[in-house]
């Protein structure tokens, strides 16, 4: 190899390496905070804050300063430096602690090579004590069936949280759920959500998708949304010309979690929160052979996620079992319809 062809040999061989850093630097980190922050079987986590300051502002959306430590997956400890508010609507009026959205800074989520996606809500405790944890964990539950039959759901993971006053040391422990921000998971699905689609035409529906999400409300007996008026569900638009989806949450006051704070919708004449109601979009069976059949497949799935958590008390993990049974009872007639 002459003088010549060595000098362009080694400028290719630089170039080559200074290209791939200059890829590796660009890339986009391929983990988010809650990826982070779910990496154990149930999270243990803290918050430190000015918790007499968060009760009294509890009806604000004011945001006030707070830490949140962990031990990571690989046994290192963790600490942020956050900002916390309350949120929701019925909850953060009679749950005796608020539910919350914690939001990170997003340049220290780049230092440390995660997503900039810096907000995820935790759904905490709205009892204390043993009935406050069951009722947390079977929402919980109820989450994680969905993923079982909609290709786009919430993700959330389980978390033991213990919250700490800054100020007197005081402390509370509860059950939380940390769920990922809409933000986080519209850029999953890659799409949009839309906050004001209201009335949303039938025709611009993945009807599939939101004959699943109907029938999985009926399923756990929840009567607590609506598609009209965008309640406690957000439609996601897809992109491509693709179908809007209807994903659905808050499931406490459904059937299944069977809250004791829960009360049954007299507007439909029910008598019990455990009474199935169908308010979906299809006016005949007919129209759910398909996702009849898709609950069938998962049903199994269904009653493993329940029984393997075994967080949820032997009773709570039975009671879950037999009211998803009578589902698969009751739909062996006419779904009960709305007159």
């Amino acid at each position: 190899m002459n003088l010549c062809s060595a000098t362009r040999f080694f400028l290719a061989i630089i170039g080559l390496f200074v290209s791939a850093g200059l890829h590796a630097q660009s890339a986009s980190p391929a983990t988010s905070i809650f990826d982070e922050l779910s990496n154990n079987e149930v999270l243990e986590m803290e918050i430190n804050t000015d918790l007499t300051q968060l009760k009294a502002q509890k009806k604000t959306n004011e945001y006030q300063t707070a830490t949140l430590s962990y031990t990571d997956a690989a046994g290192q400890a963790k600490k942020w430096s956050i900002k916390i508010r309350s949120r929701g609507k019925f909850r953060r009026r009679i749950c005796v602690f608020p539910p919350l959205k914690l939001n990170f800074n997003k340049t220290e989520l780049q230092k440390a090579n995660l997503k900039k996606d810096d907000e995820i809500k935790l759904i905490t405790h709205c009892m204390d004590g043993p009935d406050g944890k069951e009722f947390l964990v079977r929402e919980y539950l109820v989450y994680q069936m969905f993923q079982l039959i909609s290709p786009v759901a919430y993700r959330v993971h389980l978390a033991q949280v213990k919250y700490q006053d800054s100020k007197s040391k005081q402390k509370v422990n509860g059950w939380g759920i940390i769920m990922e921000d809409e933000s986080t998971l519209a850029k999953r699905s890659g799409g949009k959500f839309c906050d004001n689609c209201y009335s949303y035409p039938p025709d611009s529906l993945n009807l599939a998708q939101v004959h699943a999400a109907t029938l999985f409300e009926y399923m756990i007996a929840n009567t607590d949304w609506s598609i009209p008026m965008v309640r406690n569900m957000k439609m996601l638009k897809m992109a491509n010309g693709q179908k809007a989806m209807m994903i659905p949450y808050d499931f406490d006051f459904s059937g299944m979690v069977n809250a004791s704070y829960a009360v049954p919708d007299v507007n439909y004449k029910l008598t019990s929160v455990r009474d199935r109601i169908f308010l979906g979009l299809a006016q005949t069976d007919a129209e759910l052979a398909e996702t009849f059949a898709l609950f069938k497949s998962k049903k199994q799935a269904m009653i493993d996620t329940i029984k393997g958590c075994k967080t949820l008390s032997a009773a709570g993990r039975s009671d879950m079992v037999n009211f998803l049974e009578s589902f698969f009872d009751a739909i062996k007639q006419p779904l009960l319809r709305k007159q």
